[in-house]
């Protein structure tokens, strides 16, 4: 999913865009969303964590294709905590998602 925001995501249900879908598939598309965003935001928390940990724990010191590689490595946990339950807020946002879809927001 790109990086862009939730409010992306909302706009484009709110707009009908799955409006041809039947009620299943709404459901999985607004699931799959819903946890992608939760791993970006799992992802960041991960990276406020270990900003100030040391990226060779050999040389104590860190460089920009290290870093890179920590971010990727970071972003790959955060995609495996939320299959795993994560932190549970995908949940939540897929139900929001599903009522802008039929009509029916907050």
């Amino acid at each position: 999913m790109e990086t862009n925001g939730l409010s992306s995501v909302a706009s484009a249900f709110a707009s009908k865009a799955y409006a041809g879908m039947d009620r299943n598939a709404v459901a999985r598309k607004a699931h799959e969303v819903a946890a992608d965003f939760e791993s970006i935001y799992v992802a960041d928390a991960f990276k406020a964590m270990f900003k100030d940990v040391s990226v060779d724990p050999l040389t104590g010191t860190s460089n920009t294709s290290n870093e890179t590689w920590r971010d990727m490595l970071l972003d790959q946990y955060a995609m495996d905590f939320v299959k795993k339950g994560g932190i549970g807020i995908a949940d939540g946002i897929a139900a929001q998602l599903i009522k802008i879809q039929e009509g029916r927001a907050e």
